[in-house]
């Protein structure tokens, strides 16, 4: 679906009244959220505005292919005409930066997620899409209609956004939309074929051996309909790795054949909280299950925050999944 023409018009006249602008990307950030904003980020400094990107995240080794990433956190922040929240879902999403959106004179939520909390002054959500950079590629093509702005950078960046956030064309999510943005991107002179070999082939040999370690204690559950992987500080240590270099793995476990839904639990640097994601396969709700513990995201993909003891946080997501089935 592509953004009505109302929204577009509210979102241009927001940039227009607006000089500075902050763009926010959610914690863990994945090269949707990264690619989308950078890539507005670009756009909003051809058409004269003065923007910064800030992020409350540590970004994984693939996200540094992104151009422009080293721009995050480029600033203590001052409160600014206008913040736009890109990929964030719910205020929690944020993170350390939830003030500093709040704090700002006009606020915009663009995404594509199932949204909770307060979001924004103006929301253009398109749940329908892939990835926000479906939602973004229209507002950038919009502003592009006003002063020339894009470029085979933005190109670039939003087909990373749209390449990372649709499993590489390959998620239920995908539409007849999805492939005619990356259709309109593809125009523009980058090497896409790169771009797939950096976020789905290419990995670190620290990572490599987190997967293995890993993936070799998974654990199958309620006749293998269940499937479950955990990720420790030890598993880190061990590695040299960090929580931001578990993006994708859990995948894996719902490639077995029979697994309804995938879940990981990652023990984070907080004390006793976990990171917990969930993948399903159609006819489960993943954003159902995680919304039991006040997270949130797509039918197939989701995620929340769960605090506790490590075997109380797993029997909890494991009944939350059990009770979905």
């Amino acid at each position: 679906m592509t953004v009505n023409d109302q929204q577009i018009e509210k979102f241009l006249q927001a940039v227009d009244r607006a000089h500075t602008i902050a763009l926010f990307s959610h914690i863990n950030p994945d090269g949707d959220t990264c690619g989308s904003a950078l890539a507005l980020y670009r756009a909003l400094k051809t058409y004269g505005k003065q923007p910064y990107v800030f992020c409350d995240g540590v970004f994984n080794e693939k996200l540094h292919y992104l151009d422009g990433l080293e721009l995050y956190n480029s600033a203590d922040f001052t409160p600014c005409d206008l913040a736009i929240a890109v990929d964030c879902s719910d205020d929690g999403r944020l993170g350390a930066y939830d003030r500093a959106y709040y704090s700002c004179r006009y606020r915009v939520f663009v995404d594509h997620h199932i949204t909770r909390g307060k979001r924004g002054d103006l929301n253009i959500v398109e749940t329908s899409a892939s990835a926000t950079a479906e939602v973004m590629f229209d507002l950038i093509s919009a502003m592009d209609k006003r002063k020339k702005c894009m470029d085979d950078t933005i190109a670039k960046l939003l087909y990373c956004a749209l390449v990372t956030d649709s499993g590489g064309f390959s998620f239920s999510s995908v539409s007849e939309k999805t492939l005619l943005t990356a259709a309109e991107l593809i125009k523009y002179d980058f090497r896409a074929n790169e771009i797939f070999d950096n976020f789905f082939k290419k990995v670190d040999y620290k990572v490599f051996r987190l997967k293995n370690r890993v993936l070799s204690a998974a654990k199958l559950y309620d006749d293998g309909a269940i499937a479950g992987v955990f990720f420790t500080k030890s598993d880190f240590e061990a590695t040299g790795t960090t929580d931001a270099d578990t993006e994708g793995i859990i995948n894996c476990i719902l490639d077995i054949k029979g697994v309804k839904i995938a879940f990981s639990v990652t023990e984070t640097k907080t004390n006793m909280q976990y990171k917990v994601s969930f993948r399903t396969v159609d006819g489960v709700n993943a954003d159902e299950i995680a919304a039991i513990f006040g997270g949130g995201g797509h039918k197939n993909a989701a995620g929340c925050r769960v605090s506790g003891f490590f075997e109380d946080v797993k029997d909890k997501v494991l009944k939350a999944c059990r009770d979905c089935l």
